[in-house]
C-alpha cells in the first residue's frame, strides 16, 4: 500500500502458502483505520492510528500453517541505518572484521556466510523485539509481541524481526532465520522457523522526525513501558556479597599455580569444578575484576585481615599488577606469569582472534588502571590509606597515554610492548582510559589529566550517538559491542560529577540508552535447563552482535545509572538498574539447585536468553542454556556490583 506520510513510502502485509509469499491486500479504509485482510478473512491485520504511528493487530485462522509479515519502507537514495538490538547495527562494520563469522546486512561479499541484504531472526534474539532504521533525521521503527499463542495446540509460537536493504523494516508472525541461523562465530546453523494457523499477534509502528537515530531510544522507552517484567530474588545483598568471596577463596584459588582459576564440569555424570585455567590477566576477564570489590568486601562486609587465609587478597593482586609495569612500553604486561611456554607477558587466551602481532591492549590495562585508581578512591573518601606505589604505577601509565593521545582524544587500541607506541588507532577499548583520568585529576588534582579526559570524551562521544561502539573485546575483534560503552558511562558520569557540565551528563544519558540497545526489558522463554523456568531475562545485557549471550558486566555501570537517575529525576533509569540488580541476585539462586554444579556465590558468564549460542551440552548430550564454564571474572563482576550498591546505602 502506498501512502501520503512524509517518508514512508510504503506498507505491506504478505502471507506464507506453499513455500511462497503472497501479498494480502489493503482491502478498505475505515476513517483512519487501515485494514488489510485475505478475501476469506483468515488472515487480518488492522492499524489503528496513535500519537507517533500506528498500533496493529495481526490474526490468522487458517487451515494452513503460514507466517505473516508486516513491513515499512522508507524512502531515500542510501541504505537506511538499521538497528535490531544485539543483532545489526548498520553492517556490523563488515569491513573491519572478517566476513562470515557473524551477521552482516550488507550487498558485499556475495556468498559468504552470514553477509547478506535481508537478516530475519526470532524475535527474542533482540533485548527488544523491534525492527528499526534511520535515513536523515527521520527514524521509523515496527516492533511485535515476541511470543503468540497458538490457540488449537496451546503452544507458545515464537515471532520474527527482519531488516532488508535499503530501507525495509519487519516482522512476522511466526517466525525463520533467514538466510541461516547464527548460532556463534563461525557456526552457521539450518533455517529454523515456526508457522502458525490459529494465533494473534499485536504490535507497533514508529515514525518519528527529526531527532535522527537518537529517537531509537524513545522507542526502546516505550516497548520497556509495555514489555517490563522484573526478575524475583529471594537472598540479601550481604548474602550474596560474602557467598561469592568465600567460593572464591573455596573454589577458584589454586595453591600450586598461586593463582585463582577458571573451572568447568559436565554434569551429570561430571558434576565437580575442575580447574582448566590460571587466571594471569591484570584486566577485562583478570586479576583487577577481582581486586577491587574484594577490598572493597574487607570493608563494606568486616571481613578480618585473615579471611583469605592462603588465597591471595585484593591488595596483593593490585600488587601483582603494579609489578606487570614494564619500562620501556610505558605500560603494564598483560599477563602477570604467561600462560605458555613461550614466555609472553602480552599474549593471553585471546591471541588466536586475528591478533597479528605480539602487543598491550587498550582493554587489560584501562580496566587493570581503573579498579586500581577506583579502589583508591573508595579508600581515600572513606578517610583510609592506600598504597602509594598503586598510585605512582597508573600515573605511569597514563602519562604514557596522556603522550600517545592523538589531538583528536584518540587513546589507541594496540600498542608496542618494546616502546611508546600506538600499533592501531581504530577501537573502542581505549575509552578505559577516559574514567581513569578522571580518578588520577580527583586523586592528584593535576589538570593534565581532566584535560585528557575531555579530550577523549569528545573523540569516544562520536561513537555513542552513532550506536556503533566497537573494538573492545579482543575476542570480537572489531565487531559492534555493548562491553566499550560501560566505559564511557563511567566516564561521563565521573565528569559531570567532577565538573557540572550539563554536556557530560546529556552524554552519560546517551551512554546509558545505548547500554539499553543490549539490556533485556521483559522475560524471554528459553526452552532448555537450567533456563527455561523460574529464570528472567529482563536486566541482562548481551555481550555483542557476535556473542549472542546475556553476560553479567552491564552490572558495573547500575551505580551510574541510579546516580542518571537522581541527577536527572528520570526514574526510567533507576528502574533499567533495578532490573539489572533482580537479573543477577537470580542468577546466583540458580547454583546449585537448577545448574547441576557449583554452589551459591557463583555464576556462569553465559545465559543464552534465545535460540543464540546454545552450544553447550550435559554429558548426555541435552542442550543446555547457559554454560559449564565458570568463569571467574563473571563472579566478580556481580561482586564488584554488589559492593558499589553496599557502598551507597553505608553513605544514606
Amino acid at each position: 500500500m502506498k501512502l501520503l506520510y512524509p517518508f514512508i513510502t510504503e506498507l505491506t502485509c504478505t502471507f506464507q502458502i506453499d513455500g511462497k509469499w503472497e501479498e494480502i491486500p489493503c482491502v478498505k479504509e475505515s476513517g483512519e483505520l487501515i485494514l488489510f485482510r485475505l478475501q476469506d478473512g483468515s488472515i487480518s491485520i488492522s492499524l489503528t492510528p496513535v500519537s507517533f504511528g500506528w498500533s496493529f493487530v495481526m490474526e490468522a485462522k487458517t487451515s494452513f500453517a503460514t507466517q505473516v509479515r508486516l513491513a515499512v519502507t522508507m524512502e531515500g537514495e542510501l541504505d537506511a541505518y538499521h538497528v535490531i538490538p544485539c543483532n545489526i547495527y548498520g553492517d556490523n562494520n563488515i569491513d573491519r572484521v572478517k566476513p562470515g563469522e557473524f551477521p552482516s546486512l550488507t550487498r558485499k561479499y556475495k556468498g559468504t556466510r552470514f553477509c547478506s541484504p535481508f537478516w530475519k531472526f526470532r524475535a527474542d534474539r533482540a533485548a527488544v523485539p523491534v525492527s528499526m532504521m534511520c535515513n536523515g533525521g527521520n527514524t521509523v521503527g515496527i516492533s511485535i509481541c515476541p511470543y503468540s499463542q497458538e490457540e488449537e495446540k496451546q503452544k507458545n509460537i515464537h515471532n520474527g524481526v527482519f531488516a532488508a536493504l535499503p530501507g525495509t523494516a519487519g516482522v512476522s508472525m511466526g517466525y525463520e532465520n533467514l538466510p541461516a541461523t547464527f548460532v556463534d562465530k563461525g557456526n552457521a546453523g539450518e533455517i529454523t522457523g515456526e508457522s502458525v494457523q490459529n494465533a494473534k499477534a499485536e504490535g507497533l509502528i514508529y515514525l518519528l522526525e527529526g531527532k535522527g537515530r537518537m529517537a531509537m531510544h524513545d522507542i526502546v522507552r516505550m516497548e520497556y513501558t509495555k514489555l517490563h517484567s522484573r526478575a524475583e530474588y529471594k537472598k540479601s545483598l550481604q548474602e550474596a556479597g560474602a557467598a561469592i568471596i568465600r567460593s572464591c577463596i573455596d573454589l577458584n584459588w589454586n595453591n600450586e599455580w598461586q593463582a585463582y582459576t577458571d573451572m568447568s564440569c559436565c554434569p551429570p555424570q561430571k558434576p565437580d569444578l575442575k580447574a582448566w585455567r590460571p587466571v594471569y590477566e591484570i584486566g577485562w576477564t583478570g586479576i583487577a575484576e577481582l581486586a577491587c570489590p574484594f577490598i572493597m568486601g574487607e570493608k563494606l562486609l568486616g571481613l578480618p585481615k585473615n579471611y583469605f587465609e592462603k588465597a591471595r587478597n585484593g591488595w596483593e593482586l593490585f600488587d601483582q599488577i603494579a609489578d606487570a609495569f614494564h619500562e620501556e612500553s610505558g605500560l603494564l604486561n598483560d599477563l602477570v606469569a604467561p600462560v605458555d611456554e613461550s614466555g609472553s607477558l602480552v599474549n593471553g587466551w585471546w591471541i588466536w582472534y586475528h591478533i597479528a602481532e605480539d602487543c598491550h591492549y587498550a582493554y587489560n590495562n584501562g580496566k587493570a588502571v581503573h579498579e586500581m585508581l577506583k579502589t583508591a578512591e573508595f579508600l581515600h573518601n572513606r578517610g583510609e590509606a592506600y598504597p602509594e606505589h598503586w598510585l605512582s604505577v597508573c600515573l605511569k601509565v597514563l602519562d604514557t597515554i596522556i603522550a600517545l593521545q592523538r589531538e583528536d582524544g584518540n587513546y589507541g587500541y594496540t600498542y608496542s610492548h618494546n616502546e611508546k607506541k600506538v600499533l592501531d588507532w581504530d577501537g573502542f577499548a581505549g575509552c578505559w582510559f577516559l574514567p581513569c583520568m578522571v580518578y588520577a585529576y580527583r586523586l592528584t588534582g593535576e589538570e593534565k589529566y581532566l584535560d585528557s579526559a575531555r579530550k577523549a570524551e569528545t573523540f569516544y562521544s562520536k561513537y555513542v550517538l552513532d550506536l556503533n561502539c566497537y573494538g573492545t573485546p579482543m575476542d570480537t575483534w572489531k565487531a559492534v559491542d555493548e562491553e566499550g560503552n560501560l566505559a564511557f558511562v563511567r566516564g561521563t558520569r565521573l565528569l559531570y560529577e567532577t565538573t557540572g557540565e550539563k554536556k557530560y551528563l546529556e552524554h552519560l544519558e546517551a551512554g546509558a540508552c545505548y547500554e539499553y540497545l543490549w539490556r533485556y526489558g521483559y522475560a524471554s522463554r528459553p526452552e532448555n535447563d537450567p533456563l527455561k523456568d523460574g529464570w528472567n531475562s529482563c536486566g541482562g545485557s548481551i555481550t555483542s552482535i557476535s556473542n549472542p549471550h546475556i553476560h553479567p558486566m552491564g552490572v558495573i555501570i547500575d551505580g551510574d545509572l541510579r546516580y542518571l537517575a537522581a541527577a536527572t529525576g528520570d526514574e526510567y533509569h533507576r528502574m533499567r538498574a533495578d532490573d539489572s540488580t533482580a537479573w543477577m541476585m537470580q542468577n546466583l539462586e540458580l547454583y546449585p539447585e537448577k545448574s547441576g554444579y557449583g554452589q551459591y556465590g557463583i555464576t556462569s558468564e553465559r545465559f543464552c536468553p534465545s535460540d543464540g549460542l546454545v552450544t553447550e551440552r550435559y554429558s548426555d548430550g541435552r542442550p543446555y542454556s547457559s554454560w559449564f564454564s565458570f568463569n571467574l571474572w563473571a563472579t566478580a563482576n556481580v561482586l564488584e556490583a554488589i559492593m558499589d550498591l553496599l557502598a551507597e546505602e553505608e553513605k544514606e
